[in-house]
């Protein structure tokens, strides 16, 4: 799902591609699927965001499932590979696609 009022218009096919293998891991963790920014918001400057080259998620909290964002945000970074740069923000999932 994308948050109504968020921007895809530009993203890469990179960050296309990373958002549908972050999908399939959020469905194997029953958690909620939410593009939260694209190429919209205000970002840092040089934020890869405004080249299309970054997506941000919304962060799962589950009381019931402790530990939940960090066991994600692993499934996300072995989902992805090096070539991408996924953290775990205090808000969101922060992606990026920056080889190395």
């Amino acid at each position: 799902m994308i948050k109504p009022g968020v921007s895809i218009a530009g993203l890469r096919p990179e960050i296309v591609f990373a958002l549908a293998e972050l999908r399939e891991v959020c469905r194997e963790f029953k958690a909620p699927f939410v593009v939260t920014s694209g190429t919209d918001g205000k970002h840092g400057t040089g934020s890869l965001h405004y080249v299309g080259l970054a997506a941000d998620l919304r962060r799962t909290d589950d009381p019931l499932r402790p530990g939940l964002p960090e066991k994600m945000l692993s499934a996300f970074k072995q989902a992805l590979g090096a070539e991408f740069d996924v953290e775990l923000e205090k808000d969101h999932f922060h992606c990026e696609f920056q080889p190395k």
